[in-house]
């Protein structure tokens, strides 16, 4: 009896349109990030002029070094406390060297508003 030897791939694909900026929310740059926060400034100044403030992390034992906050988010929530939700929520699960992209969905509800009763 002869055996061949006979190779197989298989492929599996997913794909979807690009989307310019390729962050949409926030996003989290852990300390030694490869492309440093001044290259990514610089990259989101060119994608995505405007629609991005940057804010730095001085804290050298925190593993994120800076966070690129959507100025929309900011319309709503104020950067210290989106910072501080990001401290608690996300900073722990990152390591340095690495960039997180964070979905950050601010709804607003209003309840309890009284309609005054026409008169008749």
């Amino acid at each position: 009896m002869t055996m061949t030897n006979e190779s197989k791939y298989l492929v599996n694909m997913e794909y979807a349109p690009v989307q310019l900026p390729p962050v949409h929310d926030i996003l989290v740059l852990g300390r030694k990030y490869p492309h440093g926060k001044a290259g990514v400034m610089e990259c989101f100044r060119f994608i995505a002029p405007d629609e991005f403030e940057m804010f730095d992390i001085p804290d050298a034992e925190e593993v994120a070094e800076a966070v690129l906050v959507n100025k929309r988010i900011l319309a709503r929530v104020p950067a210290e406390q989106v910072i501080e939700l990001l401290r608690t929520h996300v900073f722990p699960h990152m390591t340095r060297g690495e960039a997180i992209n964070v979905d950050f969905d601010v709804r607003v509800i209003i309840s309890g508003v009284e309609i005054p009763r026409e008169t008749r």
